[in-house]
């Protein structure tokens, strides 16, 4: 019988566990990175954050005025806003200092525009403490733009937080009943 040969026998073309399990490890790394740098808008997580504080404000100062009986009322100006109390003698006060109504001014960077039955309001100075004593005893000039009722009903209103360095507006809205809610829109 005639001997053949053996045939050398090739490796075969294909990567190891080894070196497939890098190339998973290198792709996990870069991608990691990549989602990292796309979710970094901070003016847009700063703009949340400040919808959220006045919607939970909204909704606190509602709860107090009923738990009180107090009417009360929200002065917004063109860098944040304050909660006032009707005073006896018919003129509002700032809410002071203490406990969470008290007045906001919002971030630099962030805007704030109001709606009231679809028009923009007048918006008013920040009284408190720079203003003097007449934000004590009650200013008879100062009319705030949202008023909420020691019935639970409020003015009805949309506010929106923009930033030109951000492709995101955060809209507010109030109802008369004083549901308050909120929602993100991207611009483009």
């Amino acid at each position: 019988m005639p001997v053949r040969p053996v045939a050398v026998l090739k490796r075969s073309a294909g990567f190891t566990l080894l070196e497939l399990m890098v190339v998973l490890v290198l792709i996990g790394i870069i991608f990691s990175f990549a989602v990292l740098s796309l979710s970094g808008d901070s003016i847009s997580e700063l703009m949340e954050q400040e919808t959220r504080r006045l919607a939970t404000l909204l909704e606190l100062a509602g709860d107090e005025a009923v738990l009180r009986g107090e009417e009360l009322a929200v002065n917004f100006t063109d860098n944040g806003y304050e909660f006032l109390v009707l005073q006896d003698g018919g003129g509002w006060q700032s809410s002071g200092d203490d406990g969470l109504l008290k007045a906001y001014s919002l971030p630099a960077d962030i805007e704030l525009r109001l709606e009231v039955e679809g028009e923009p309001p007048e918006l008013n100075v920040m009284t408190g403490e720079d203003a003097g004593e007449d934000a004590e005893e009650g200013d008879d000039s100062l009319t705030p733009q949202v008023f909420i009722l020691s019935s639970g009903e409020m003015t009805p209103f949309a506010a929106t937080f923009l930033s030109l360095q951000s492709d995101y507006r955060y809209h507010l809205n109030a109802t008369l009943l004083g549901k308050v809610t909120w929602e993100v829109e991207e611009t483009l």
